[in-house]
């Protein structure tokens, strides 16, 4: 449906809308309105959906007819960046292969999803999750020396 902005106001974030198609006016909140675009003046156009859930006969999924959408912000572009490369930190650090420390290079050993000592069979293969595979639950006293009870230890 379309209509015409008659009156808003801006510091409550809300207006009313005039449709040809409607008896009466139709009450519009900020927040029904399409995201990255200016806020709504008197005279713009929208085209709109009634909602019928409210008290009051009320707009829903506004969008601004000719207006251009607002160009991005330099902090929403920062954020973006941020966000990306965090993903690639994460695929780097839990996804890709980490380089091997050289004492376990050649032991035959990959992260296979095992987190605890009773998952082990030696303490080499403990000592190789511990020092390259993430969310492993081996070395309850963080001293470094993992499954020191069944392998590692006394």
């Amino acid at each position: 449906m379309k209509g015409k902005i008659i009156r808003w106001v801006d510091d409550r974030g809300f207006g009313f809308i005039k449709s040809q198609s409607l008896h009466g006016d139709v009450f519009a909140h900020v927040s029904k309105f399409q995201p990255g675009y200016r806020r709504p003046i008197v005279g713009d156009e929208v085209e709109f959906q009634l909602d019928y859930r409210a008290h009051k006969l009320s707009a829903s999924h506004v969008q601004l007819i000719g207006v251009e959408p607002l160009k991005s912000h330099p902090l929403n572009t920062l954020l973006s960046i941020l966000f990306l490369g965090a993903i690639v930190a994460g695929l780097y650090f839990f996804v890709i292969e980490p380089e091997l420390h050289p004492a376990y290079r050649d032991m035959g050993f990959s992260c296979q999803g095992k987190t605890y000592c009773s998952q082990m069979t030696s303490c080499d293969e403990a000592k190789f999750y511990l020092a390259t595979c993430p969310n492993v639950k081996i070395d309850g006293d963080r001293d470094g020396i993992p499954c020191e009870r069944q392998f590692c230890g006394w």
